[in-house]
């Protein structure tokens, strides 16, 4: 029996989608001939495709404006969710689809065919919402450049110490702990790369660790058991190669001892505050470097964070 197959481009430029194509086919056969028959006719259909807009229910929201369109980060989260065929919609209506229509999706990036990979996705949802709305978060960079600068030092503090804050005060000390050599990991590849002895190396020249008693290697091993493990013995404590350190939580003006038989101690919120103080020094050297900056923009890019989340509100 004779099917509508599709073969389905989805068009971005500077990865925003504002429009799909669509070309199909009328055929029988199993559902692995028909797919195949797809693919083999992937570069003609796209010589013929006809363009859609997008359904213009589907609406982002990004700096102020509203667009009938999507980014294609987004479209790829539809995709694992099994809901990339909402922005179809038009097609479908015009081609009088089937409910569950065999398909094949081909990116087209700046105007060329870009296929990665091939990847099958099972089940799509047929339920087309009756408005979707994408909140995008501002470029981060706004918030943090200025003529006297980039405020490094600020866009950190809301990425991780603002979080580091709140475990703090609410007494999840080693949450807390984890999160602040999490943070550590992320500047020192920042400003090195994914190098071997970054994190010690930002250590070395940003902080001022040795007026904690604490050497550069000692807390790097600190930061692989308690990350790796949830404990103080890495590899090499364990061995003898290095102090084990222990953190603890007192008074203000209260100070234990800084050594003993298990190992170094030293107090929490000194190292938070040595930590930040390492960060307004190593924020400075972009301010006096500007070469730096492009580097740090591009590596920040792909860097998560929860206030640049995208939202997808669906409205049936």
């Amino acid at each position: 029996m004779k099917e509508k197959i599709f073969n389905l481009f989805v068009f971005s430029n500077l990865d925003m989608i504002s429009q799909v194509g669509a070309v199909y086919h009328e055929i029988d056969g199993t559902d692995k001939e028909k797919i195949s028959f797809l693919q083999s006719r992937v570069q003609s259909d796209f010589d013929n495709v006809e363009l859609f807009d997008l359904p213009l229910n589907i609406i982002t929201s990004f700096k102020g404006l509203t667009k009938n369109s999507i980014d294609y980060m987004t479209y790829r989260d539809l995709c694992h969710k099994g809901q990339n065929l909402v922005i179809f919609e038009k097609v479908f209506e015009k081609y009088h689809a089937s409910e569950s229509p065999l398909v094949v999706i081909t990116p087209v990036k700046n105007g060329k065919i870009k296929i990665d990979g091939v990847e099958n996705i099972n089940e799509f949802s047929q339920e087309f919402p009756e408005k979707l709305e994408i909140d995008k978060q501002d470029d981060w960079l706004i918030g943090y450049l200025d003529k006297n600068g980039l405020h490094l030092d600020k866009l950190i503090n809301d990425d991780f110490f603002e979080a580091i804050r709140l475990l703090y005060n609410n007494s999840h000390y080693v949450s807390a702990m984890k999160l602040l050599m999490i943070c550590i990991d992320t500047m020192a590849y920042l400003e090195f790369g994914n190098t071997k002895g970054n994190f010690q190396n930002w250590i070395s020249t940003y902080s001022k660790i040795i007026d904690l008693n604490i050497t550069a290697n000692e807390l790097w091993e600190f930061r692989n058991s308690i990350l790796h493990m949830t404990n103080l013995d890495s590899h090499k404590v364990s061995q003898g190669k290095e102090k084990r350190l222990l953190f603890y939580v007192s008074h203000p003006e209260t100070n234990y001892q800084t050594q003993g038989d298990e190992g170094k101690y030293f107090k929490f919120i000194d190292l938070i505050n040595c930590i930040g103080l390492a960060i307004s020094n190593w924020a400075e050297t972009y301010n006096q470097e500007r070469i730096k900056f492009e580097t740090f923009v591009k590596r920040y890019d792909r860097i998560l964070s929860d206030k640049r989340m995208t939202y997808i509100n669906y409205r049936k």
